[in-house]
C-alpha cells in the first residue's frame, strides 16, 4: 500500500471512531433521476475545505456508467481564474436503489457518503452534503444562482444543521463552461490528477467537489455506519 494510501486508511479509521453513529439524521432529496443530473455543473459555494482553499471556477462535470452509477469530473484552475487547471477523477455508487440520492462515493476501495440533499425541479440547481455536516456543495447549471432561488437553498441547508455562515463563495468569470472536461477523462479510480498545473501524488490533497479522501473516505460502507446504502 503506498503512502498516500495509508495515510487516507489511518485517518478514515479515525473519523469512524469518533463517532460517525452520532450523526443526526439527514434528508436527501426524493426520486432524484441520476440521467437529469448528468452534466456540467459550477460550483456556487462550499462549506470551506484546505484542499480546495486555492481553486477557483470549479465546474463536475456527471455521466452516468450504470443505471445505479456515476462518474465524474471534477475542474478547477489554481490560484486565480486564468490559473492551471487541476482534474480529479471519481466514481459514484448508489447504495440502495430505492434511495438514489444517497451516492458513495469510492476512493480506492474505500467509501465515503456523497449524498444530494437538494434539487431544483429543472435540476437547475443541486445541493451535495455529507451527514457529517462537514461538507457541503451548491451546485448550479449556470455560473450565478437567482437570490431567490439561493436564499431558499440557504435556509433549508441551515435547517438541516450546516453552518451556512462558513460558505465560500466560489469565483466565476461568467464564461458558460466548456460541455466536457478540459483535463479529459483520466481512469476514475488512481490517486494522481490529469490536466495541467498537476503533480504526480497531487489526487489525495484535492479532491474538489468529490470529498477530501483522507478526511472522510471511510469503509462505511461495510460496516453499515452511516454509509448511505440504505
Amino acid at each position: 500500500m503506498s503512502a498516500a494510501r495509508r495515510a487516507a486508511a489511518l485517518v478514515a479509521a479515525g473519523y469512524v471512531a469518533m463517532g460517525c453513529a452520532t450523526d443526526p439524521p439527514l434528508d436527501v432529496a426524493p426520486s432524484v433521476d441520476l440521467t437529469r443530473f448528468q452534466g456540467a455543473w459550477y460550483e456556487i459555494a462550499k462549506l470551506p475545505r484546505p484542499t480546495q482553499a486555492d481553486c477557483f471556477g470549479t465546474v463536475a462535470y456527471y455521466s452516468l456508467t450504470a443505471s445505479d452509477a456515476l462518474h465524474f469530473v471534477n475542474e478547477c484552475h489554481v490560484g486565480a481564474l486564468t490559473g492551471p487547471l487541476r482534474t480529479v477523477n471519481m466514481d459514484a455508487k448508489v447504495g440502495n436503489p430505492s434511495v438514489p440520492a444517497k451516492l458513495s462515493l469510492d476512493v480506492g476501495g474505500f467509501y465515503g457518503d456523497y449524498w444530494i440533499l437538494d434539487v431544483g425541479r429543472a435540476y437547475e440547481y443541486a445541493v451535495v452534503g455529507h451527514p457529517s455536516r462537514s461538507y457541503l456543495w451548491i451546485l448550479s447549471r449556470t455560473p450565478s444562482l437567482d437570490d431567490a432561488t439561493l436564499q431558499g437553498v440557504l435556509g433549508r441547508a441551515g435547517a438541516a444543521g450546516f453552518d451556512t455562515s462558513k460558505l465560500e463563495f466560489t469565483v466565476h468569470d461568467g464564461a458558460v463552461a466548456p460541455a466536457a472536461p478540459q483535463g479529459g477523462v483520466a481512469p476514475p479510480k488512481g490517486y494522481g490528477c490529469a490536466g495541467g498545473g498537476t503533480r504526480a501524488g497531487d489526487g489525495p490533497a484535492w479532491m474538489g467537489l468529490a470529498l477530501a479522501a483522507a478526511v472522510i473516505a471511510t469503509r462505511r460502507a461495510r460496516t453499515g455506519c452511516g454509509s448511505g446504502r440504505g
